[in-house]
C-alpha cells in the first residue's frame, strides 16, 4: 500500500515538473532582462571613461566575442541538450559537478544583495513624486552644515573650490544618498540599528520578487516582457532629452569620443572588461542553466546566444549615451568638470545622475522614468536569478519530503529567507556589507568557475563531442567562429585569471578602508563558495574509483567521462527530478531520470 501511494506521489511530481517557455519569445525577452541590467547602467559608462574612452570599447569587444559569448552558449547548450538543473548538469564532466552548486551559491548571494540595490530605487522613485525634489535641497532634517548647491552661485572653477562650495563640502543629493536613505554609519562594524525604511522597502521588492516567481518559469516568462522591453523605451526617452541639452557633447566626449590607446596596454582595463562582461552577460551565475533546460530541445539557442551579447554591448553604450549626456549639461550648469562628476557605481545612479536630473525643466518626469527604468532592470536580473534557486531547491525537496501542490508556499518561504538574510544590509552599514559581499562573490569566484567551466567543456568533454550534441539540437554544424572559440576558450580564461590575481587591488568604498577582519569575512564568503569544488571532486575520483576496483593513472580517461546518466534529452521538455531515478528506454535519447 505504502509503495503504490509513494509511486502516485512520485508520479504525480514528475508532471509538476513538466515545464517549458510559453513561446520561445518568452526565453529571448527573459535572457535580455537576466543580461541587461544595473552594470550596464552604472559599471559600463564609468569604466569606458576610466578606461580610455572607446579603448576600453575595444578591450570589451574583444572579451565578449572571445571569452563572455562561447561561455554564455556553452552553458545554455549543456542545459538545453539535457534538461538538468545547476545541481545535476555538471554531469557532463563529473570532476567539475561542484559547479553546479558553486553557481548556485553564487546567484544565492548575487540575489541577495542585488535587490538590495533595487530597494534603494524605490526610495528614490517614491520620493520623485514629492513637489520638491529632496536631493535638491539643503533645508531637510537630514543636512548639516557641510550642504552646499554649486548650481546656486557664480563659478570659479579651481581645484580646491566651485564658488563657495570646496572640496570640504557636500552636495544636498550626496547628503540625501547617505544621510537619509542609508543613514550611513562611519564604520562597518557600527551597526547602531536598523534603517526601516531599507527594512519595509526591501520588504517590498522581496514580496514582488515572490509575485513574479510564484508559478516558475510560466509566471516569469509574462513577467520578462516588462523588464526586458519597458528599459528600453526610459532609455531612448532620457537619451532624446540628454543629447539636446546644452553641453550634452562635453560628456559624450569623455565618455566615448576620446581614445586613449594606452590603456590597452594597462592590464587593468583587460581585468574590467573581462570582469564586465562575465557580470552583465550572466555567465557563472547559474541563470542561464535554469532559462536553457526549458527550452525545446531542438531550439536553435547559437542566433539567441549572438544576438543577446551584441544587445549587451550597444545598451552598455546606449545607458552611457543617456548619463553622460546628462553629466555634460550638469557641468556647464555648475562649471564642474565631467571628470569631477564621473564616479562609479551606486554614486552615479543615486548621486550624481538625480542631481543632474533636477538641473533640467521637469526634473520630476525624467526622475520619475530613469527610477522606473532602474527598477525594472534590477528586477529582469534579480527574477532570473533567484528562480534559478527556488527552482533548483525545491526540486532538491522533492527528493526529501512531499511538496506537490505546496510549491508556492515554498517560494515564498525562500524569499523571506533571503529576506532576512538580507536584513544586515537594512543597517547603518549596510552600502558597506553590500559592497564587500559583491567585491569578493563577482572577483575570483566568477573567473576561477569561467576557466574551469571552459576547460571541463572544451578540452575534457571536448570540442568532438560538443559538436555532436549541438547538431543534434539544432540540426546544423557549428561554424568556425565556435570551434575557434571553444579551442582557445580556456586559455583565454585561464589568463583572465592570471591578469586579475596579479593585478588586484584591495578592496575599498570610495575613501573608506575596510578593517583586516572585514576583509577576513570576505575571503570566508570566497571559500563557502568555492568549497563544492573540492568537495565533489573528491567524491567523483572516489566513486570511479571504487566502480574499477583500482587506481591506475593508465586509467584517467575514465576519472574524465562523463556520468552514465548524461544523456540527451527528449524533446518534450520533460524536466529531472533531483532524486534520479533509471528508467528504460528503447530510443536511446531519452534522460535517464525523465518520466513521461
Amino acid at each position: 500500500m505504502n509503495s503504490k501511494v509513494s509511486s502516485k506521489v512520485e508520479s504525480e511530481n514528475s508532471k509538476s515538473t513538466e515545464k517549458t517557455w510559453g513561446s520561445p519569445v518568452e526565453f529571448l525577452m527573459t535572457c535580455i532582462g537576466f543580461s541587461v541590467g544595473l552594470g550596464n547602467v552604472w559599471r559600463f559608462p564609468y569604466l569606458c571613461f576610466k578606461n580610455g574612452g572607446s579603448a576600453f570599447v575595444i578591450a570589451f569587444a574583444i572579451m565578449l566575442f572571445v571569452v563572455g559569448l562561447p561561455l554564455f552558449f556553452l552553458e545554455i547548450t549543456i542545459a538545453q541538450y539535457s534538461k538538468f538543473s545547476p545541481i545535476n548538469v555538471w554531469k557532463v564532466v563529473p570532476i567539475f559537478r561542484g559547479l553546479g552548486i558553486v553557481s548556485l551559491l553564487i546567484a544565492t548571494f548575487i540575489s541577495i544583495y542585488y535587490n538590495v540595490l533595487i530597494c534603494y530605487s524605490l526610495i528614490y522613485l517614491i520620493s520623485s513624486f514629492f513637489p520638491t525634489l529632496p536631493w535638491t535641497t539643503c533645508d531637510s532634517e537630514w543636512n548639516d552644515d557641510k550642504c552646499c548647491i554649486p548650481s546656486q552661485v557664480d563659478v570659479t572653477n579651481t581645484s580646491l573650490s566651485i564658488g563657495h562650495c570646496s572640496k570640504f563640502t557636500e552636495t544636498p543629493a550626496k547628503q540625501y544618498f547617505y544621510n537619509y536613505v542609508l543613514t550611513l554609519s562611519d564604520d562597518i562594524g557600527n551597526f547602531t540599528g536598523v534603517n526601516w525604511k531599507l527594512a519595509l522597502s526591501l520588504l517590498t521588492c522581496w514580496f514582488l520578487v515572490f509575485l513574479s516567481l510564484s508559478k516558475g518559469v510560466k509566471s516569469l516568462g509574462k513577467v520578462s516582457y516588462i523588464t526586458a522591453i519597458f528599459p528600453y523605451i526610459m532609455i531612448f526617452a532620457l537619451i532624446i532629452r540628454g543629447v539636446t541639452l546644452e553641453g550634452a557633447l562635453t560628456g559624450i566626449e569623455y565618455y566615448i569620443l576620446n581614445i586613449n590607446t594606452e590603456k590597452l596596454l594597462n592590464l587593468t582595463t583587460w581585468t574590467d572588461a573581462a570582469s564586465q562582461v562575465y557580470f552583465i552577460l550572466g555567465v557563472a551565475q547559474g541563470g542561464l542553466y535554469t532559462l536553457g533546460r526549458y527550452n525545446d530541445f531542438n531550439y536553435n539557442h547559437q542566433k539567441t546566444s549572438i544576438f543577446i551579447a551584441i544587445l549587451d554591448a550597444v545598451t552598455g553604450l546606449l545607458a552611457g549615451l543617456a548619463i553622460f549626456s546628462v553629466l555634460g549639461y550638469m557641468s556647464t550648469k555648475t562649471g564642474i568638470s565631467v571628470p569631477d562628476l564621473a564616479v562609479g557605481g551606486p554614486g552615479l545612479s543615486f548621486i550624481v545622475y538625480p542631481e543632474a536630473l533636477s538641473l533640467m525643466p521637469f526634473p520630476w518626469i525624467w526622475c520619475i522614468f530613469f527610477f522606473v527604468m532602474m527598477i525594472t532592470i534590477g528586477f529582469g536580473s534579480i527574477l532570473s536569478l533567484s528562480e534559478c534557486v527556488l527552482d533548483s531547491i525545491t526540486e532538491a525537496l522533492k527528493g526529501i519530503i512531499n511538496i506537490h501542490g505546496k510549491e508556492t508556499f515554498y517560494r515564498f518561504l525562500i524569499c523571506m529567507i533571503f529576506y532576512l538574510i538580507a536584513f544586515p544590509m537594512t543597517t547603518h552599514s549596510s552600502l558597506y556589507i553590500q559592497n564587500l559581499i559583491d567585491g569578493y562573490v563577482s572577483g575570483y569566484p566568477f573567473i576561477i568557475f569561467g576557466f574551469l567551466e571552459a576547460l571541463g567543456l572544451c578540452w575534457i568533454y571536448g570540442i568532438t563531442n560538443l559538436k555532436r550534441d549541438i547538431k543534434l539540437m539544432i540540426g546544423k554544424e557549428l561554424n568556425y567562429y565556435w570551434i575557434a572559440c571553444f579551442a582557445i576558450v580556456p586559455v583565454s580564461t585561464f589568463s583572465v585569471f592570471l591578469i586579475s590575481a596579479i593585478s588586484s587591488e584591495q578592496l575599498t568604498l570610495n575613501d573608506y578602508v575596510y578593517p583586516a577582519w572585514s576583509h577576513a569575512v570576505g575571503w570566508i564568503i570566497v571559500i563557502i563558495v568555492l568549497s563544492p569544488l573540492p568537495i565533489f571532486f573528491t567524491l567523483s575520483i572516489r566513486k570511479t574509483y571504487k566502480r574499477l576496483g583500482r587506481f591506475d593513472w593508465r586509467d584517467f580517461r575514465e576519472y574524465l567521462k562523463p556520468d552514465q546518466e548524461w544523456k540527451p534529452a527528449k524533446s518534450n521538455d520533460a524536466v529531472d527530478d533531483f532524486s534520479m531515478k533509471k528508467i528504460k528506454i528503447e530510443s536511446g535519447i531519452d534522460n535517464q531520470g525523465f518520466t513521461s
